[in-house]
């Protein structure tokens, strides 16, 4: 009964321990970086201190203008994602199940895959301008292509033993679908999704960078523009757009967790019974 119970007591304190670590090092960081621009070993006129981002920082939270521009990136990001997603998922599935649909269509999607989204985007904004439009279809094709690869190699990777349980059961049709397929294929989707959701946040802020959309990236853009004296404001919104990334990357983290806790990657291992 001890044994079993002290890895259940301990978990919370491994927990607090990885967060005061992860806090150290991020404190550490943010020290050094203050101290070599202190020190003048980072060249001003090219590396603001940290105070001067942090105060830039603030001043932008504290504006409107600089949460406009979030939520310009946040929905940019998010109509291109769930376009991107939702039609991944769906031919990725239907691929997935078909043998000739995927020998036929494989090399056409790896293929597709190896396309740099820089390479469209000028055709994009040609088409678009640097609307929200652009934005998403930018955003939506970078996410597309990997993902769909993610699903159809998460359909095919079944387990034969699960397969063939199912097929000597003669469970078919949609209970086939929902109680063997789905489940086998969930944890290469959902990874991919967490995936998706970090790059599509890249591809919203190289859209906006490169082809004027509103957010972030645009904000970047004509901070650089306006002379030395804005330096500060350039590293603090890129400082904003990684803490967005990483809200995030940390949401669909969590959301994989929770939805996925009957997988064994998230099966809790300790005090149970061997």
């Amino acid at each position: 009964m001890g044994s079993a119970r002290t890895p259940a007591v301990a978990r919370p304190r491994r927990f607090l321990l990885t967060a005061l670590i992860r806090i150290g090092g991020i404190v550490a960081v943010l020290a050094l970086w203050q101290l070599l621009s202190a020190t003048g070993v980072l060249p001003g006129d090219s590396f603001p201190s940290m105070s001067a981002v942090f105060n830039a920082v603030v001043q932008e939270l504290g504006r409107g203008s600089g949460w406009r521009a979030i939520g310009n990136t946040l929905v940019g990001w998010g109509i291109g994602f769930a376009i991107g997603a939702a039609a991944a998922i769906v031919v990725g599935l239907a691929i997935g199940l078909n043998r000739a649909a995927f020998r036929s269509t494989i090399l056409v999607i790896e293929f597709m895959k190896t396309i740099p989204v820089i390479a469209i985007l000028p055709i994009v904004v040609l088409q678009f301008g640097g609307t929200l439009k652009m934005e998403y279809i930018v955003v939506a094709f970078g996410v597309f292509w990997p993902l769909v690869i993610q699903v159809v190699y998460g359909v095919r990777s079944m387990d034969p033993l699960v397969r063939d349980t199912a097929e000597v059961l003669q469970v078919t049709g949609l209970r086939r679908f929902s109680l063997v397929v789905l489940p086998s294929a969930a944890p290469f989707i959902a990874t991919g999704l967490r995936i998706a959701a970090a790059v599509a946040l890249i591809l919203a802020i190289i859209a906006e960078l490169i082809g004027g959309a509103a957010g972030l990236g645009r904000d970047i853009l004509v901070a650089e523009d306006s002379g030395a004296s804005a330096l500060p404001l350039v590293y603090a919104l890129i400082v904003i757009t990684g803490m967005t990334g990483i809200v995030i990357a940390t949401t669909f983290a969590l959301l994989e967790r929770r939805l996925l806790r009957w997988h064994e990657r998230f099966r809790p291992t300790e005090g149970g019974l061997t």
